[in-house]
């Protein structure tokens, strides 16, 4: 597949399948626009957040189930590696993983300053995006130069439509919610100002997401920060494994790690706003739950409504051995 390049100001732009830009930025068609919103008005909203380090292969299920929710072949992608220190080389690894899903279009564009996320043909590619994907690297990255943007209004207004599944990974899952964890101060000793925290983009409300979960020990961090305020929901995805969130009711569980739901509804004692920074806090009655691939959880309760695949083949399950001297019955 070829791709062809183009440059606004430090944005950079690779198209693939039949889409020939307006490099003079062409304006968006209204009635066009007005329309897409009525045929998209009735459709599912999806978010996937991804715990980092994911298998980048066609063999994914993670990136399988995202590019069939963003219409297969008819997917229109748009990947953000801005939150890398190395966006051109995400930026490769991404067009290449997708196109192997041979999808109607590929295009990568790097955000170097908040400028650069105020143009008119920007604008254009997002109200036709049916995948927006955040790389990982540094979500403060993402925040900083897209939050407030015409860019990061467009995607709001796609994403609100039901027309365009947005996803990220590791930094990139982290920037999506209102609330995201940016920073570390010692957060593994259950300390007052082990964490900070900022807005992200506010595609979902009470609720925060932590990446590398399992495997860079972030309980204590993920428990701080929903003893902060107790209305969010605290979600650890582990690497290699994603949520699948539909319509911000439900969401399923997808990959080969677990996700850690931290939950702060019941919980009575809190004194973290009656300590000094640095010491600890008390805290009682957090629930903690494990969830694996299949399970699905219903975000507004707060409760498993489908345990998944839990239960073996009925071939995997020993049979019993009838005791000598007994007869079976029938």
């Amino acid at each position: 597949m070829a791709y062809e390049g183009c440059h606004l100001a430090s944005v950079t732009l690779f198209y693939s399948g039949n889409i020939t830009p307006d490099r003079h930025g062409a304006k968006i068609d209204v009635t066009d626009r007005d329309q897409q919103k009525r045929e998209f008005s009735l459709m599912p909203r999806f978010l996937i957040p991804i715990g980092g380090n994911e298998a980048k292969s066609q063999g994914s299920e993670i990136f399988r189930e995202m590019v069939n929710l963003a219409g297969g072949t008819k997917a229109r992608i748009v990947v953000v590696p801005t939150a890398s220190e190395e966006p051109s080389e995400r930026a490769r690894d991404y067009r290449e993983l997708f196109a192997a899903f041979n999808p109607e279009a590929i295009q990568t564009v790097h955000i170097g300053e908040r400028p650069d996320a105020g143009s008119a043909e920007l604008a254009k590619i997002i109200g036709e995006a049916t995948l927006f994907m955040f790389a990982g690297g540094d979500q403060l990255r993402l925040s900083s130069l897209i939050g407030g943007t015409p860019l990061h209004r467009a995607l709001i207004e796609r994403y609100r439509t039901g027309g365009c599944v947005v996803a990220g990974t590791s930094a990139g899952a982290a920037v999506i919610p209102e609330v995201m964890i940016f920073q570390n101060n010692r957060f593994r000793m259950f300390q007052k100002g082990g964490i900070e925290m900022t807005q992200g983009l506010g595609l979902i409300h009470d609720m925060i997401f932590d990446t590398h979960f399992v495997q860079r020990s972030r309980v204590s961090r993920l428990v701080h920060a929903v003893s902060t305020n107790p209305v969010l929901l605290g979600l650890g995805i582990g690497e290699n494994t994603g949520l699948i969130i539909e319509d911000e009711t439900k969401a399923r569980v997808v990959g080969t790690g677990t996700v850690i739901v931290v939950d702060g509804s019941a919980i009575e004692i809190n004194h973290i706003g009656y300590v000094d920074n640095g010491e600890p806090f008390a805290l009682t009655n957090v629930l903690y739950s494990v969830l694996t691939p299949g399970v699905v959880y219903d975000i507004k309760r707060r409760t498993v409504i489908d345990p998944g695949p839990i239960a073996p083949p009925t071939s995997m399950i020993p049979k019993r051995r009838r005791r000598s001297g007994t007869a079976s019955s029938t």
